[in-house]
């Protein structure tokens, strides 16, 4: 195995501990899912349809599926908006909390999680996994769905 395997395998196994530090903590994760939907609407409540599928990367008949799930299970409300087939989607008190939340655990666990670092470390540590995006995204690696 190379160093640069090892290495990568390291990051790969610091993220699955990261996002079970994220679950431990609360709500289920925000990246998929209703979870998702709510952490895109406390940033814009009341989006579209369309809105909603550029921000989450996911086609219209999944969200549509997702946002039907989060109103049965009274996260949500949505309704009629401009345009043909368009809805927007608004949080209910009940998605509101559940995302703050969400958002508090995570923030919570992120904390603990870098605490080990200085600051100094934790701008490395967000410099060097820009550059490493960057060089993904540069080798045509995205990580969205195509179509």
């Amino acid at each position: 195995m190379t160093k640069a395997i090892e290495t990568l395998a390291q990051m790969k196994k610091a993220d699955k501990l990261v996002r079970l530090a994220f679950r431990k903590n609360g709500p289920k994760s925000f990246k998929r899912g209703q979870g998702a939907l709510l952490n895109a609407l406390m940033k814009n409540d009341g989006a579209t349809q369309r809105e909603l599928v550029k921000v989450l990367g996911m086609d219209r008949g999944d969200l549509k599926g997702i946002v039907k799930k989060a109103e049965r299970n009274g996260y949500v409300t949505f309704e009629a908006a401009e345009g043909d087939r368009t809805y927007a989607v608004s949080l209910t008190e009940s998605g509101r909390e559940l995302a703050q939340k969400r958002i508090a655990a995570n923030d919570k666990a992120a904390e603990e999680i870098l605490g080990c670092l200085s600051a100094e470390e934790v701008a490395q540590l967000e410099a060097i996994t820009e550059k490493l995006i960057v060089s993904c995204k540069d080798k045509g690696i995205c990580g969205k769905k195509k179509g």
